[in-house]
């Protein structure tokens, strides 16, 4: 499978698409019932009461599109800058196409809404009630297709016609017109072969990316046979299926429909992209931690049990150190930090030292932790007589063995024969037990009142002070959601972000592709670039941008999780104790051969894993995620888990994980959404398409020989040349 015939399958698909695939939809209601267009001048409405639209330039959309895939299909069998240049042409030519259809059936849409619009205005106005005030409904009937539907509207409500439902909402992208686009796209990317060095830019992205890719394709594959069989087509109560064509069209559109549902609100209104950040934030923590072990060898599934240890730790900083927020704040984030790297480095000491498994001590660690929280927030925390006493033996002889090994003369004996001398503690210990924990006269229960516990039976802590809080996304635009709850509207320079964005933008590319420029050059080429686009932007009038802020519970430890991500890829790959690190997870024979102890790396691996799974309070605790700053027994820990998934899809890499993270955070918020649109499919589909996905990533071996080999293999003189010089400047690198 090479890179021929990953265009050649797209554009068979998409071309097949044009004559069986939604195109378009013109509108989809509540419920998931659709009114769908395709190319072939031909609607189905599946809702009963929707009017078709008359969308001009479907023929010849559907003949040119026709000609652009074919001529995708036939280049493949083309050789050297031949092929690479017809990709090119009508790649573009196909994206373009597209693009000019779908702009003119948005216009058709628009306008077909607006005279709905005036319809109902006009019917208002023959039959007037006691409060319409007929002369401005007028008015605004005559100006309607000028003024935008929104300001229509609300005139309208002024003028006491308030019009709740309009046909024709919701209507958007169709499946052809996504497999159109995709195809494009791929034939245009892989056509920038035609440049030598951005060959070899290709070559990696394709590396990388390939295994992730292929196994989320996979897993949605997989995953719509079962939507397709738990979700009939949604049609309304006047609506028959009447051919095999209608039933056709109609899995496909309900397919469609339902991935669309999973990923535009994240993606397309500002509101879901802030809960897809929201979910995604403890994840690319949970994912660090894991991946940080897997760099050292290392297996850490105890990120739920480190997730609690920080979570406690973080809350007992927050609720009981007084200070300003300068000293607090920071405190309680080292305290969340500190609380998972203890819980994580004990694991990694007994692995270090006994060569005990960090995976099954890990998991018993989870169910100690999870039980101590579990008694901590319950709502009358109790222990028997005999169980207290228990504790305190533990205490006691715990001391007394941290007294008996600082004697020289023990920790001699201890070195000869570590194992027997373990045993015969623990056989004493296990005898102390028993003995002290036998019942006694008098015996009583002895209930705990602990501080931090709110009052009642609620399982959750006091808040944190105000001062340990970290602030939430509104408050960085000056907005006091106590005061101002709900949707508030800001002004901010869009001309100024654009700049700066399109500035670093440039930075990041000219790093990367011309590495021999001076720095100079570089960060003056990418400042003219910023004020150009700043210039350009004010133009526009973007200076005086305004932006709604929808309220939410994100908040700074999303720019915690990022830093997080940054520091790992510095002390990995920049540092000479990342260096270790990595040689211990590659070989450790080879390491300690080389000098790198392997005792040490373990112990410090597990703690700084276990650091990055305890800064998920920062979220949870200190940022108010779950609605307010206190320590939950409803503690989210399958987050936890869920970092292996994300550090697997990510590749072990911060820049990885941090992208994976956001993707389970857009399918999570979807999958909320998906089961309000969807009677028939709830969120487990999406915990469905995540195991998948893991699946596949697992199977990574056999899709690397299999599928992604030829993905990464060059069927040109010009490439090969590209990949000669990209492994050239690989070995100079190392």
């Amino acid at each position: 499978m090479n890179e021929r015939l990953v265009v050649l399958v797209l554009a068979g698909i998409a071309f097949l698409g044009l004559w069986v695939a939604p195109w378009a939809a013109t509108n989809r209601e509540t419920g998931a019932r659709s009114a769908v267009v395709l190319l072939t001048n031909r609607s189905i409405d599946f809702t009963g009461r929707t009017e078709p639209v008359d969308v001009p330039g479907q023929v010849p959309l559907l003949i040119l599109g026709s000609i652009c895939l074919i001529g995708l299909a036939g280049s493949t069998v083309l050789v050297g800058r031949t092929r690479q240049f017809l990709w090119l042409g009508f790649g573009v030519a196909t994206i373009g196409l597209n693009a000019w259809g779908l702009n003119l059936f948005s216009q058709a849409v628009t306008e077909a809404r607006m005279g709905a619009f005036v319809e109902v205005v006009e019917d208002r106005i023959k039959n007037p009630k006691g409060t319409t005030d007929i002369l401005r409904l007028r008015e605004i009937a005559d100006r309607a297709y000028s003024v935008p539907l929104k300001y229509s509207l609300a005139e309208a409500k002024e003028a006491g016609l308030n019009v709740r439902r309009l046909p024709y909402k919701n209507g958007g992208m169709g499946l052809s017109a996504f497999l159109m686009f995709l195809a494009g796209s791929v034939s245009v990317f892989l056509s920038l072969r035609l440049s030598s060095q951005i060959s070899g830019v290709i070559d990696r992205i394709i590396t990388i990316t390939a295994v992730p890719t292929m196994s989320i394709l996979l897993a949605l594959v997989v995953a719509a046979i079962v939507v397709l069989l738990l979700q009939p087509t949604p049609i309304g109560r006047s609506v028959e299926i009447s051919s095999p064509y209608m039933y056709l069209v109609g899995r496909i559109d309900t397919l469609w429909h339902a991935y669309l549902t999973l990923f535009s609100d994240s993606l397309g209104t500002l509101s879901g992209f802030m809960e897809a950040l929201k979910f995604s934030t403890p994840l690319i923590f949970t994912g660090l931690a894991v991946a940080f072990g897997f760099q050292a060898g290392l297996f850490n599934i105890g990120a739920p049990g480190q997730m609690i240890i920080g979570a406690i730790f973080a809350m007992l900083i927050g609720v009981y150190l007084p200070g300003p927020k300068i000293l607090i704040l920071p405190a309680t984030v080292i305290a969340a930090a500190v609380g998972g790297g203890l819980w994580g480095a004990l694991p990694g000491w007994l692995k270090a030292r006994f060569g005990a498994s960090e995976v099954i001590n890990t998991i018993l660690l989870n169910l100690v932790a999870a039980a101590f929280l579990l008694f901590i927030l319950s709502s009358s925390p109790s222990f028997a007589a005999s169980a207290l006493r228990i504790i305190v033996f533990f205490a006691l002889a715990g001391l007394f063995i941290l007294a008996l090994a600082i004697i020289p003369i023990i920790r001699k004996v201890f070195k000869k024969a570590p194992r027997a001398i373990l045993g015969l503690v623990g056989v004493t210990v296990l005898i102390g037990t028993v003995l002290v924990g036998l019942p006694r006269v008098g015996d009583q229960v002895v209930v705990l009142n602990l501080p931090f516990k709110v009052a009642g039976s609620e399982p959750k802590s006091q808040e944190v002070r105000e001062a340990a809080r970290l602030p939430q996304l509104p408050e960085f635009f000056g907005i006091d959601v106590r005061e101002t709850p709900g949707v508030n509207e800001v002004k901010i320079n869009g001309a100024l972000v654009i700049g700066i964005v399109v500035g670093l933008v440039i930075l990041l590319i000219i790093t990367k592709m011309a590495t021999r420029m001076p720095w100079l050059f570089r960060f003056a080429i990418s400042c003219f670039a910023g004020v150009l686009s700043f210039g350009v932007s004010a133009a526009f009038g973007l200076t005086k941008a305004s932006i709604a802020i929808p309220p939410t519970n994100l908040n700074a430890a999303f720019l915690i999780a990022i830093a997080s991500a940054v520091l790992m890829q510095y002390v990995l790959w920049r540092t000479k104790w990342g260096y270790e690190l990595r040689a211990v997870g590659v070989s450790p024979e080879a390491a300690e051969y080389g000098g790198v102890s392997i005792s040490r790396n373990t112990i410090l691996a597990m703690t700084v894993s276990g650091a990055f799974a305890g800064l998920t309070a920062c979220h949870y605790v200190l940022g108010g995620a779950l609605n307010d700053f206190s320590l939950r027994q409803a503690l989210p820990t399958g987050d936890g888990f869920d970092g292996i998934a994300v550090a697997l899809l990510g590749g072990n890499s911060p820049l990885g994980i941090v992208l994976s993270a956001f993707l389970f955070g857009v399918l999570k918020n979807g999958g909320s959404v998906l089961n309000i649109t969807f009677p028939g499919l709830t969120r487990d589909v999406v915990s469905m398409i995540l195991a998948l996905v893991v699946l596949f990533i697992a199977a990574k071996g056999f899709l690397l020989r299999k599928a992604s080999k030829g993905l990464v293999q060059r069927s040109s003189s010009l490439g090969n040349a590209g990949r000669k010089s990209y492994q050239e400047r690989s070995s100079g690198e190392s």
